[in-house]
């Protein structure tokens, strides 16, 4: 599958502008995280993030538009596998309060999924964090991510076209590299944000070569609730992979230049998907 070009207008600003921008989204997102051992195994795989956002999606857009509510057969017949991961999923989001099931009136064997104020709240959060970044990248003017919190009707629009986001994140998965490697793996798509926070900590302005971080497995592992172990076994098999370079010497790593290329341009792409719903809601309201 061919890479896509990341967007113009993100590589537009200087690289100084573009490393502290990313840098201080990839620390906000992992502090959503860090220390969290819950939210890290609930939400550990892409699969769950995305279920999670489906179902707080389809409610916003039925509040919205009308659209069908979301149950768990529309979850399941809109995945393309793990149908049984997926109903296992669902049992934890409503074990930990997340989501609840509400009866239909003409047929109590329909359960509909509502999502609960935690889960939202999060997902706010979340939000906001990304068009930070955007609004930081000049995707997006200043003030998006503002509304997002201050306004509801802004909130409930943005969400409402947010599968739009997951429809492409859908679309191109397999064609960010190394990303998707990383995003593969338990609590990978957070290690590989750590590695690009760090990364961009080190090198704030543009060197070569790039000057290498400490390899920290076992405080990354405590911070994201992992076992020592796992961590240890994706930084390793990823230096074999070529995403890393090891100075063992040292315990430092540096990203290789074709993970940092495959990491940005799968970030600027995601963040671009954002933008464009930050679009489609403000035109909405």
């Amino acid at each position: 599958m061919d890479p896509l070009p990341p967007p113009d207008v993100a590589l537009s600003i200087s690289y100084e502008a573009r490393a502290k921008a990313v840098a201080l989204y990839c620390d906000a997102i992992v502090r959503m995280h860090w220390g969290e051992r819950l939210i890290n195994k609930i939400f550990g795989r892409a699969m769950q993030s995305h279920a999670a956002g489906r179902i707080v999606v389809q409610h916003y857009r039925w509040k919205e538009e009308g659209a069908e509510r979301p149950t768990l057969a529309l979850l399941q017949r809109n995945a393309s596998r793990g149908t049984r991961t997926l109903a296992s999923f669902v049992a934890v989001l409503r074990l930990t309060g997340m989501v609840t099931a509400e009866a239909d009136a003409g047929d109590r064997r329909v359960r509909y999924l509502v999502p609960q104020e935690r889960l939202v709240a999060g997902l706010r959060a979340w939000i906001a964090h990304h068009l930070r970044c955007c609004e930081a990248l000049g995707l997006l003017d200043a003030g998006h991510a503002a509304r997002l919190a201050d306004d509801p009707a802004f909130f409930s629009a943005f969400v409402s076209r947010a599968g739009r986001i997951l429809d492409q994140v859908a679309l191109h998965r397999g064609r960010f590299g190394g990303w998707t490697w990383f995003d593969d793996r338990d609590g990978g798509g957070r290690l590989a944000m750590l590695l690009l926070r760090d990364h961009f900590k080190a090198n704030p302005v543009a060197c070569s070569p790039l000057v290498a971080f400490p390899l920290r497995a076992r405080e990354l592992a405590e911070g994201l609730g992992l076992s020592h172990s796992h961590v240890r076994g994706v930084l390793k098999e990823a230096i074999e992979a070529g995403h890393l370079a090891h100075d063992a010497g040292r315990a430092q790593v540096r990203l290789t230049p074709r993970f940092q290329d495959e990491m940005m341009s799968w970030l600027l792409h995601f963040l671009s998907w954002f933008a464009d719903a930050a679009h489609a809601a403000r035109r909405a309201c």
